[in-house]
């Protein structure tokens, strides 16, 4: 798959030199060092933010390669539905499981089904078409660009999905919370998130997209929820028991009230 998206955006992406996919190894160009490296100001998330937008705007005529190659689809009119299942999966599986969750448990978590079901219509309603939502994205993902122009090349696509695009801001707006040590509403903050949405000014202005943040963030633990029980689909005990808080914390997430 990220040799596929690559293949699409040769010069936002890291298109890999070598695969090995029975071992789910790659070998890729040196780039140099990430942006991470780099203090966190609010125009190095701006511009990682918009290289971001870019990418995901430019792909999203590219639907059925891409999930030809892999990319698994979590299209927001299903995950209602993926939300009540997902709690009657862990709610199901005995107390000693280490995916197993307390039915009062799910029953609280339930609780916030309207809000995941109305932030899923608005997005639904909403004029931004599904394209790739990177699942992870933050500094370490976009390398330092070779000149004051240029946009950051991106990498690592192993928690991606074919959604709505927005929801990859989540991370991203967690970590510039960390690293502004402010609220979601802060000028910065805002400032990153005008940049990744003008990329989209073919389907609205910054201000009328603006709208769609709120249920993107809402509803994007859902798809890192889907993307660990994957990775746990064939964990062996061990593995299991290290592994399935991680799978469980977005739960936990989407349990709070929005704010």
């Amino acid at each position: 798959m990220t040799a596929a998206a690559a293949s699409l955006a040769p010069e936002q992406l890291v298109m890999p030199m070598a695969i090995d996919p029975e071992r789910g190894w790659m070998l890729s160009p040196d780039y140099g060092a990430t942006l991470d490296e780099l203090a966190p100001t609010p125009e190095l998330w701006a511009r990682a933010l918009g290289s971001l937008g870019r990418l995901q705007s430019s792909l999203v005529p590219y639907e059925e390669p891409l999930f030809d190659a892999g990319l698994q689809v979590m299209d927001p009119q299903w995950l209602p539905e993926e939300f009540n299942n997902a709690l009657m999966l862990h709610a199901s599986l005995p107390a000693e499981h280490p995916l197993g969750i307390p039915a009062r448990d799910a029953d609280h978590a339930f609780e916030v089904f309207g809000e995941i079901e109305e932030a899923c219509r608005q997005l639904g309603a909403g004029p931004i078409p599904l394209s790739l939502e990177h699942g992870s994205f933050d500094l370490r993902r976009a390398f330092v660009p070779t000149d004051e122009v240029a946009a950051p090349r991106l990498l690592n696509l192993s928690d991606a999905h074919w959604a709505h695009p927005f929801a990859s801001l989540g991370r991203a707006v967690d970590r510039m919370r960390i690293d502004f040590q402010a609220d979601s509403d802060d000028p910065r903050i805002m400032q990153a998130i005008g940049a990744y949405l003008t990329e989209w000014s073919d389907y609205g202005t910054a201000d009328e997209l603006y709208e769609l943040v709120a249920p993107a963030l809402r509803i994007a633990p859902l798809h890192i929820h889907e993307t660990w029980l994957r990775l746990l689909a064939e964990a062996g005990t061990a593995e299991m028991r290290r592994w399935a808080p991680r799978a469980l914390e977005p739960l936990a997430v989407l349990a709070m009230p929005a704010p």
